[in-house]
């Protein structure tokens, strides 16, 4: 498994995605962290550009670039909630290597 969380901006994260996929074995997992930005561009601190330039975007184009992986986050085993989805930072970004 490898977990992407420095710089969040979109090319950064392709470029990171580019470096480190064929170090994931079928099965696991890349993770491009923090994709919540683009929910959260106008909040105090927030940056307009945030829209458009987040992990997530990263992760999107990755999966359609690279049909040997999937965005699937992992089964949710401990849900004690009513909520059918977990609420997370990392919406889009499972990326799982499936061959």
């Amino acid at each position: 498994m490898v977990i992407l969380d420095s710089n969040h901006t979109k090319q950064h994260v392709a470029d990171e995605l580019a470096l480190y996929f064929d170090m994931v074995s079928i099965g696991s997992y890349i993770v491009a962290t923090d994709g919540s930005m683009k929910d959260l561009y106008d909040v105090p601190r927030g940056q307009p550009e945030w829209v458009h330039d987040h992990p997530t975007a990263a992760a999107e184009e990755f999966a359609v670039q690279h049909p040997e992986f999937v965005l699937e986050q992992p089964e949710w085993f401990f849900n004690e909630s009513g909520l059918s989805k977990n609420i997370t930072h990392w919406p889009s970004a499972w990326l799982r290597r499936i061959r």
